[in-house]
């Protein structure tokens, strides 16, 4: 692998704690490891195809990890950053 290369990770559909790129274009969080967000919270925006579109967490609890920190190109589904449930417990 090339020192420029972006290794992808898709996400889990079966994880509802994976937000994941709605389609094909240039994405990047707007949150932080360690906030708090509240289901529905708009938590990443992708831009491509001439639209641009918040992504949103269908959980509520804490971001853990962020996949896409800053702006950059990815593919539908994949995986932006995982949010820990916490009203599962």
């Amino acid at each position: 692998m090339q020192g420029n290369e972006v290794v992808t990770e898709k996400a889990d559909p079966d994880d509802p704690g994976h937000v994941a790129a709605p389609f094909q274009g240039v994405a990047a969080a707007t949150v932080q490891v360690g906030d708090e967000v509240q289901a529905g919270d708009a938590v990443a925006m992708i831009e491509g195809m001439k639209m641009e579109a918040s992504s949103t967490t269908p959980v509520t609890g804490v971001v853990r990890r962020i996949v896409v920190p800053t702006p950059r190109s990815v593919e539908a589904r994949d995986l932006i950053l995982v949010v820990e449930n916490t009203t599962a417990r």
